[in-house]
């Protein structure tokens, strides 16, 4: 099956207009269409009461009655709501965007829904924080486990906003040498070659020959398109990117999951992983 799509994932709270405008310049980047996914999360609503449920015996049928209805109202109002986040989605999408529009509603779980049509899907857009961080600032909100599961189970490119959408100027390229890094590059230079995009490729070690010759091999995939600057840094990555990042003038970090345990320490608990957490500005993640 052909990947044919850009996916935003959104859920009507902050940041889903900006899940979709990151979609639309990767869609542009990658020349794909863009699909809208919003999931009403069964589970979710279910734990919000069963009230039919809950009443208890000797209750009168008229009194049941009344509270299947209202279940029944509650259930058509979540519809509505789900579809009109993904109508108006598809409307700010559509503007300034030649390619196609795809929207998808489904019940049920994210990452269930997407593993089944994860094949026609090239990169996955996220936003960090839900329904459940409403109101909770960067740094009190933690990374979202819905996040955690998409970044562990999907084998794709996945781009996590926090934020509002800023036109990328320049991208941060997070290189170790690994194959995961040169997939990374890889990606970068094969969309942006046609593109005046800025690419900084930092690399933490030691600042010898040997380094300074293999960053020089990976600023020649790039095309004159590209200014592409090289920087070593003589510090340990976990402890030295996430600072590093915030304080440049980068719009994007761009790494890749070198592994399970490169995921595994990102996700639960790392140096790196609190980059992700405090970070306001994207971060796409190439396995």
């Amino acid at each position: 099956m052909t990947k044919q799509y850009v996916l935003s994932c959104i859920n009507g709270f902050p940041p889903s207009q900006a899940v979709i405008d990151y979609g639309k310049w990767l869609a542009k980047l990658t020349n794909k269409n863009l699909k809208l996914f919003h999931a009403i999360d069964q589970q979710f609503h279910e734990n919000q009461g069963d009230l039919s449920g809950s009443i208890g015996l000797g209750a009168r049928e008229d009194m049941l009655a009344e509270i299947v209805e209202i279940e029944h109202e509650q259930n058509r109002l979540i519809q509505k709501r789900a579809q009109l986040i993904l109508d108006s989605g598809k409307l700010h999408a559509e503007e300034n965007f030649e390619h196609q529009v795809k929207t998808c509603l489904r019940r049920g779980r994210v990452l269930d829904n997407i593993l089944d049509f994860k094949d026609e899907l090239s990169i996955a857009v996220i936003g960090k924080y839900g329904k459940r961080h409403q109101g909770m600032s960067a740094s009190e909100t933690p990374v979202g486990h819905k996040v955690e599961k998409l970044v562990k189970k999907l084998n794709l490119p996945i781009m996590i906003v926090t934020e509002d959408f800023v036109a990328p100027k320049s991208i941060l390229l997070a290189y170790d040498g690994s194959e995961g890094a040169n997939k990374v590059a890889d990606f970068l230079a094969q969309n942006l070659s046609t593109i005046s995009t800025d690419i900084e490729i930092v690399f933490f070690g030691k600042e010898n020959e040997l380094n300074r010759q293999m960053l020089a091999g990976v600023k020649e995939k790039f095309s004159d398109k590209n200014k592409v600057t090289l920087t070593i840094i003589e510090a340990a990555a976990d402890v030295e990117l996430p600072k590093y990042f915030a304080s440049s003038d980068n719009d994007i970090l761009a790494m890749g999951a070198f592994g399970h345990g490169m995921i595994h320490d990102l996700l639960l608990g790392s140096l790196t992983s609190q980059m992700i957490q405090d970070s306001k500005k994207p971060i796409l993640l190439i396995k």
